[in-house]
């Protein structure tokens, strides 16, 4: 009689996170917005402007699986709005003019192995000045949140939302 146990987890991968091994090996990034919040996003017929976009350049040689993204009201002028994750493909490597992407405001993500670590190939923004031009309905991938918040003074029920992406949603190069 033989028990097979290489399908049960180890002692190590028991004792910690679900991402632990990944951050360990330098490959967990992440950004925010600051404290004092951004302009809320637009989407329209002409332009998609402001959000919290990352970038997969064509050329980056890695797909991005996203772990997670939490919003919450921290300043400006409130509205009724559904928070969202869009897509869109195409994107190449470079600004240009007449690019699908004319304005990036990058930023560095910050790793998750904190004091160590490289650096992200994947641009991202938490500065709000991107620039892309007309989107679709057809590219909202899935609602994340919303609220119906009056002014923002008014109390609501809505203020934060975090969502796990559980590895269902997968960034390609050129994304």
């Amino acid at each position: 009689m033989s028990i097979e146990v290489s399908n049960l987890p180890s002692v190590l991968d028991v004792q910690h996170g679900k991402h632990y091994h990944d951050c360990l090996a330098g490959r967990v990034f992440s950004q925010a917005a600051t404290p004092l919040g951004l302009a809320i996003p637009i989407y329209t017929a002409t332009a998609l402007a402001g959000g919290m976009p990352i970038w997969n350049p064509a050329n980056s040689n890695v797909n991005v699986e996203l772990i997670s993204v939490t919003t919450a009201h921290a300043s400006g002028t409130a509205a009724v709005f559904a928070a969202g994750l869009m897509a869109r493909s195409g994107l190449g490597s470079d600004l240009a003019t007449g690019s699908q992407i004319t304005a990036f405001a990058a930023t560095t993500p910050i790793n998750g192995l904190i004091g160590g670590g490289a650096a992200s190939a994947v641009k991202s923004s938490n500065a709000g000045t991107v620039t892309v031009t007309a989107g679709a309905a057809g590219e909202w991938v899935r609602t994340i949140g919303g609220t119906g918040v009056e002014a923002a003074a008014t109390a609501n029920g809505i203020s934060y939302v975090y969502i796990d992406f559980d590895g269902t949603v997968i960034v390609q190069p050129g994304r």
